[in-house]
């Protein structure tokens, strides 16, 4: 005689725990669409865990991009003659540039903490020039797949003597005769991510082409992702 659908392997495959009663009410009935019911929930809650360890065991960097800059002046100076240990002719740069720096959160599921100053060195042939503190060491929130955005603008009159050397005070010519400048700017900071203590430093590049804008005509500039 048959005794009904035996309801022992539901609870097995639903994982220890699948709902006792709905099984004693499977075994009582015909109608095996709880036990149905149960297995499909446990692969659910399986799932869902997978996808939360995947979620938050796994740290994607937060990315820096260079989302806005304009360069008002940029102009290179003879610095005095004096010692520089190298021979090399000394220089300086007078500038005056705007910068918005993003910092991007990848991440899906995990918030993102900015947890030490961002620093920008701009820097022309490899030879630093101006330096600005985009912000301070507070502790900025930035949500799953958004981003924070922070501008400075720096400007001087002229910057500390560097020996540029003479191929690099014809680089500048060229490039002002063209009226488009190449410089590089640096990034670096640190920042945490939910769920993890450690604390991660970061020093990206960004390499930026710029023209002179003006009041009346401001320059064009496209997004640079910084790597």
């Amino acid at each position: 005689m048959d005794d009904g659908p035996d309801c022992g392997e539901c609870v097995v495959v639903c994982c220890l725990a699948c709902c006792e009663g709905a099984c004693e009410a499977c075994a009582a009935s015909d109608d095996h669409s709880l036990c149905g019911a149960c297995v499909l929930a446990g692969l659910a809650a399986l799932a869902l865990v997978a996808v939360l360890v995947a979620a938050f065991a796994f740290v994607v960097p937060v990315r820096v991009s260079v989302d806005e800059a304009s360069l008002g002046r940029l102009a290179l100076l003879a610095a005095p003659p004096g010692t520089n240990g190298t021979g090399a002719a000394e220089s300086s740069f007078s500038y005056d540039i705007s910068l918005g720096v993003a910092l991007r959160n990848p991440n899906w599921a995990m918030r993102a903490w900015r947890t030490g100053p961002l620093d920008a060195e701009l820097r022309f042939r490899g030879i630093p020039f101006a330096r600005a503190r985009l912000a301070s060491a507070e502790w900025d929130r930035i949500r799953p797949r958004r981003r924070e955005v922070y501008r400075v603008a720096a400007a001087a009159t002229e910057s500390a003597p560097m020996a540029i050397g003479s191929d690099g005070a014809a680089e500048f010519a060229r490039e002002r005769a063209a009226g488009v400048f190449e410089v590089e700017l640096v990034a670096s900071g640190e920042a945490k991510y939910e769920a993890h203590s450690r604390r991660h430093s970061f020093r990206v590049s960004c390499p930026l082409k710029l023209s002179l804008s003006t009041a009346t005509a401001p320059a064009a500039f496209a997004r640079v992702k910084c790597t």
